[in-house]
C-alpha cells in the first residue's frame, strides 16, 4: 500500500466529523493518533462522527487505530460512531464481528440523526 492518507476535519455544531480519505494502514495509522493527541489537547467535541467514505483500503493496524481513537475519546467522555464505510472497510468491519459491535451507520445523515438525539 501507499502512504497516502488524508484527514479532512469539519465541525457540525458540537461534534467534530472527522473524514480520513485513502488508505489507512500499517504505513499511516501513526497520523490518525497524532491527529487524536492534537484533538484532545485542542477544541475537543463531545461527538466524533468518522466518516468512512473517504477510505479506498484499510488494514489491521488501521482498525487498531480507529479502535484506539475510539477509546481514547471515550476516557475524555466523547462518543464516536462510524458512518458510510466503503465496501473494503465495510467487509473488514463485519469479517471481524466489529460492525456488530461498533455504531456503524450507513450514511452520514443516520449518523447525525442518533448523535443528536442523545
Amino acid at each position: 500500500m501507499t502512504d497516502a492518507l488524508r484527514l479532512r476535519v469539519r465541525s457540525d455544531g458540537t461534534t467534530m466529523v472527522l473524514r480520513p480519505e485513502g488508505e489507512l494502514d500499517v504505513n499511516t495509522a501513526a497520523q490518525l493518533r497524532v491527529w487524536v493527541d492534537d484533538y484532545l489537547t485542542g477544541d475537543s467535541r463531545p461527538a466524533t462522527l468518522v466518516d468512512l467514505s473517504g477510505l479506498t483500503f484499510i488494514d489491521s493496524p488501521g482498525l487498531a487505530a480507529l479502535l484506539a481513537m475510539r477509546r481514547r475519546l471515550a476516557d475524555g467522555d466523547a462518543v464516536v460512531v462510524y458512518a458510510d464505510p466503503t465496501p473494503q472497510p465495510a467487509r473488514l468491519l463485519r469479517i471481524t464481528g466489529l460492525a456488530a459491535r461498533l455504531p456503524v451507520f450507513g450514511t452520514l445523515d443516520e449518523a447525525l440523526r442518533s448523535l443528536a438525539a442523545r
